[in-house]
């Protein structure tokens, strides 16, 4: 569903192949290079006893149990592989295929074959995903947009609101407001209902629980941290936000949009209180940016200037602000042993080089 607000602009999205054959082709290709550029993430290791009993109890980084959805979807494989740190990344890779899987039917179904990731690829999206690894955003993400490509389906609707709900309950509720004000999708009595549902069994899951630290009573602890982040390198975090599309956004004018502009500042200040400033606010936009490809202007400006070759590189480079305002990008090689040893043996081998000089 692409809005004509430009009729003096074509978007050829398809370029004469398949949408389906370019989609698994940009899958394929770009998998290795995002594991390369910006790694892998053992988040989430200290919760593998919640595979085993995903009612069950931490000791440290008790909000996790907030978001519920890897340890329901772990606790039946672990039953039959009787391994958790294998059911965990069995998780993580299933959330990652769930994602690619969803991208590929709401482009297809809702967008008209719009590759959506392509768009997606020149905002911090994929670094978010990668050096976050063991989050549920793939799952957060994947059934909003599953939700959106099959929304005139009660029963699937229901079943990826119960996903969106209980992957992070806190996002899903601005997704709502989001799909609503946006106009993504009209809602019907039986979204609405479902809705209603997902929250209903969301806090009798959260009744089973025995008391834990939540999120917001981690916020409300380390609000000086939160301000520290948010006013530290505060160019870098701006322009970390949306990072290439900033371009698009200012050169198709759609930062005067009003319905852009006040969902902006509302996801802003939502990230504003949070120490994973970047990523928060990066998922929190997903529907934001999905609005904005339904714009032909900007999906034909998008295309015009950044569907070459040579600017898939300029995508890659990517950064995120995260606690207390540090500034990162991808893979940090000297956190790698392998990669350690062998630069400590390339000074070496330079230091016994001069000093024979």
């Amino acid at each position: 569903m692409i809005n004509n607000l430009d009729k003096n602009k074509n978007v050829d999205i398809n370029k004469g192949n398949s949408f389906k054959s370019q989609f698994i082709k940009q899958v394929i290709i770009f998998t290795p290079i995002f594991l390369i550029f910006y790694g892998t993430n053992s988040y989430g290791i200290h919760a593998l006893k919640l595979y085993e009993n995903p009612l069950g109890k931490l000791s440290s980084e008790q909000w996790v149990q907030e978001s519920p959805i890897q340890y329901f979807i772990g606790f039946p494989i672990n039953l039959i592989i009787d391994s958790t740190i294998t059911t965990h990344w069995l998780v993580v890779i299933l959330g990652f295929i769930y994602l690619i899987i969803s991208a590929y039917f709401v482009g297809k179904k809702y967008y008209q074959n719009v590759p959506i990731l392509k768009v997606f690829y020149f905002t911090p999206f994929f670094l978010i995903l990668f050096t976050w690894m063991g989050k549920p955003d793939t799952f957060t993400i994947g059934s909003l947009f599953f939700f959106i490509a099959f929304s005139n389906s009660q029963f699937l609707s229901l079943i990826f609101i119960l996903g969106l709900i209980f992957s992070h309950p806190q996002v899903s509720f601005v997704y709502f407001i989001l799909i609503r004000y946006l106009k993504i999708f009209k809602y019907n009595l039986s979204h609405l209902t479902s809705i209603f549902v997902g929250y209903v069994l969301y806090f009798i899951y959260l009744n089973q629980l025995e008391e834990f630290e939540n999120r917001y009573s981690v916020i409300s602890q380390e609000l000086d941290r939160a301000f520290r982040t948010i006013f530290s390198n505060t160019l870098g975090g701006f322009v970390s936000l949306f990072m290439w599309l900033w371009i698009i956004i200012f050169i198709t004018n759609l930062v005067k949009d009003k319905k852009f502009l006040l969902s902006f500042l509302l996801i802003f200040l939502i990230s504003f209180f949070t120490l994973d400033h970047t990523r928060i606010f990066t998922i929190l936009s997903v529907p934001l940016i999905l609005y904005l490809i339904n714009n032909s202007h900007f999906l034909s400006t998008f295309y015009e200037l950044f569907d070459k070759k040579i600017m898939y590189l300029l995508g890659l480079f990517q950064i995120q602000k995260r606690a207390d305002g540090k500034i990162v990008d991808g893979f940090n090689f000297y956190e790698n042993e392998t990669m350690n040893n062998l630069f400590s043996s390339i000074i070496k081998f330079v230091e016994n080089l001069l000093n024979i000089s």
